[in-house]
């Protein structure tokens, strides 16, 4: 035990000690049971169908790297292959989040630092944009994107465009506490107001930005309920391996599903690895307050 972590322990009274030692051991408790999905699904993606139904919790007696061939085979949906499926999830996840930021980060800002007939109802509106129920607006959405043309088009990205989302509200706090100052001296050196945002404003929230963007990213990733309703035609990854879970019944095929959810999870996975500081640092202000 080094010099400072006996300092921490001479500081803290036993009471102290002792729930910290409890949130460890249910924290560190979680943590290995994600890891154990994520071993046993790699470990089950590595064995044959028949192995798994025997024994689910086996280990492989020969390792069929092979399955991971016979996911671009097998794992298709309506004509559409598991690479296309890749692309599309990319297409739809990595620029639908930074369309979706974009739009919200603007919305926030315009309607935080500049006054006009309406704008604090912005807030209201992005409170009731997230409780409203989506089986009170899916008919009608639906009705809407179809005579749009959006419905099973590339073009359903332009649906990113929004801004009243519970990401508003975390745009909103942070624009409203950042002080004016910054535009008043930008606007002095002759900035205009698009100068004033894109320059001076907007690179004080990247941190926030990109936070939210890859939990954007991840949600869009991991999400099925709208290509099933929307994207039949233009399947996403996640979708394919949804799809493909329900037709492991008549294939008898576990093994390629456990080896499409492994690849399904790879992204996240990077991202996590590379990224994790920006997801799990504190957004903080700094320079000026008011």
């Amino acid at each position: 035990m080094t010099a400072k972590t006996k300092n921490l322990f001479s500081r803290r009274s036993p009471s102290e000690i002792a729930v910290h030692a409890v949130v460890f051991v249910v924290f560190a408790f979680i943590a290995f049971s994600y890891l154990y999905i994520l071993f046993w699904c790699i470990v089950s993606s590595l064995r044959t169908h028949a192995e798994i139904i025997d024994n689910p919790f086996g280990m492989p007696t020969a390792w069929q790297f092979g399955n991971y061939l016979e996911v671009f085979d097998m794992l298709t949906v309506n004509d559409t292959g598991f690479l296309m499926m890749v692309f599309n999830s990319i297409y739809f996840s990595v620029i639908g989040a930074f369309i979706s930021m974009s739009s919200t980060s603007l919305l926030a800002y315009v309607t935080t630092k500049y006054k006009f007939p309406g704008a604090k109802i912005y807030p209201v509106l992005a409170f009731i944009m997230i409780t409203l129920p989506i089986y009170g607006t899916g008919g009608a959405q639906y009705k809407l994107y179809y005579d749009l043309g959006l419905v099973n088009s590339y073009a359903f990205i332009l649906t990113s465009v929004g801004g009243l989302s519970i990401y508003y509200l975390y745009f909103s706090a942070f624009y409203r506490n950042l002080s004016r100052s910054y535009a008043e001296a930008a606007e002095i050196d002759g900035a205009n107001d698009f100068q004033v945002y894109f320059r001076v404003m907007l690179p004080q929230s990247m941190a926030l930005f990109w936070s939210l963007f890859m939990m954007v990213w991840l949600t869009q990733w991991n999400e099925v309920s709208q290509g099933l309703l929307y994207l039949r035609d233009l399947p996403q990854l996640s979708v394919g391996v949804y799809l493909f879970e329900n037709d492991t019944v008549h294939l008898a095929r576990k093994d390629i599903l456990y080896a499409g959810c492994f690849l399904c999870c790879i992204p996240p996975l990077l991202l996590f690895a590379f990224c994790n500081k920006i997801l799990t640092s504190n957004v903080s202000l700094g320079g000026i307050k008011e």
